[in-house]
């Protein structure tokens, strides 16, 4: 067989996946320094032993973390924004062998007692000094020595608990695996911002600004509110462009053991629905989640202080920045680094708004308090 005819092969057997029409009408732009700072992350990563060669080093590439975070500061200063690139490059390394790959992915003691000194060394970077020859260790008290040096203590507290979340939603990712079960819709609306390290993710935001937020503005419930509308938009997002992904692989997994953790398969067993009629209603819930969050950040962004309107347009920023990252990063399209080519995920925008009013999910329902 000629190199041809297995190139067309390959193309025959790829996971291909048509996202419908998603209601976005954000801006989104990139980093002009895109492509230096992800050498930079890579250079930095290198140096502490890891995704130095092979499929490690193809997956941390195609990452594309600047293409990430620069969609979601577009105009910051390159050498402030290297941080939360660094932290971007080293979070998705740290995800893919501890979190949810692998025979990783069912070993729940392992990574809680990993992600507790990982989460000391954010605290307090000299604490963990033995530690430091884990070079996940060593690369994450280097950030917490650069988020001290750039931020504030304010601001380092916010990162600590960010990170506190997102560690807690994945143990709970975790205890889903172990059970083998799919959760309910209403547990995954509550927990996937937390899974996805949504706080955690915009918390450099705030380190690369410098200015701090408020807390009264930031503890608000309206603020909370469009948070959270933020990071579960992006998360379900992620679930719709990372599905191929993740069907590609759990049919070559031998830890795949039923449960799934996709909005796209929750809505499959909680609703009895077809892939193509989950992946509707899936985008329809999205399309109004985001619809919910223009409507309340154009309300909040009155008297708001400028650090705040800053953070609004992270927020902003990253609902379709992460949407057109994910469309076109080697992380969803090569699942093991081995593969290019394997998924291939289409998406069209739409400029129709959708229903207004709550989705009718329980746990999200309060983000609709005192709308029309």
């Amino acid at each position: 067989m000629s190199s041809t005819d297995v190139g067309a092969l390959a193309a025959a057997e790829a996971v291909r996946v048509e996202i419908p029409p998603r209601y976005c009408p954000l801006p989104c732009a990139e980093h002009p320094d895109a492509r230096r700072l992800n050498a930079r992350a890579a250079a930095w990563l290198n140096g502490f032993g890891l995704c130095r060669d092979g499929a490690q080093h193809v997956r941390m590439t195609g990452n594309d973390c600047a293409g990430f975070y620069g969609r979601i500061m577009p105009g910051a200063p390159a050498a402030r924004l290297q941080v939360a690139v660094d932290w971007c490059v080293l979070m998705f390394a740290f995800d893919d062998l501890h979190c949810d790959e692998g025979p990783a992915s069912t070993r729940t003691g392992d990574f809680a007692g990993f992600a507790a000194r990982l989460l000391r060394v954010l605290e307090a970077p000299g604490a963990v000094r033995d530690g430091f020859a884990d070079p996940f260790l060593a690369a994450t008290g280097d950030l917490a020595a650069r988020c001290r040096a750039q931020g504030t203590p304010v601001q380092v507290r916010r990162v600590v608990e960010g990170h506190s979340g997102w560690f807690r939603g994945v143990l709970w990712e975790f205890a889903c695996r172990r059970q083998g079960r799919t959760p309910s819709l209403d547990d995954y609306a509550r927990m996937r911002q937390h899974a996805a390290a949504g706080a955690a993710t915009l918390s450099w935001a705030e380190v690369v600004d410098g200015e701090e937020i408020p807390e009264r503005e930031l503890a608000s419930p309206a603020v909370q509110a469009l948070r959270q509308l933020a990071f579960t938009t992006a998360a379900f997002d992620d679930d719709l462009f990372s599905y191929g992904k993740e069907q590609w692989l759990a049919a070559r997994s031998a830890y795949s053991n039923g449960c799934r953790l996709n909005l796209v398969d929750v809505l499959i067993a909680e609703r009895s629905l077809s892939p193509v009629e989950a992946m509707e209603q899936a985008v329809a819930l999205n399309n109004r989640l985001t619809a919910r969050f223009l409507r309340l950040r154009d309300q909040v962004r009155q008297g708001a202080s400028e650090p705040l309107r800053r953070h609004m347009a992270h927020l902003s920023a990253l609902i379709r920045g992460n949407l057109e990252w994910g469309l076109r990063a080697g992380r969803y399209t090569d699942p093991d680094g081995r593969h290019p080519g394997a998924v291939v995920t289409t998406c069209s925008f739409t400029d129709t708004a959708p229903p207004a009013g709550s989705p009718g999910i329980a746990p999200v329902a309060w983000w609709w308090e005192d709308s029309d």
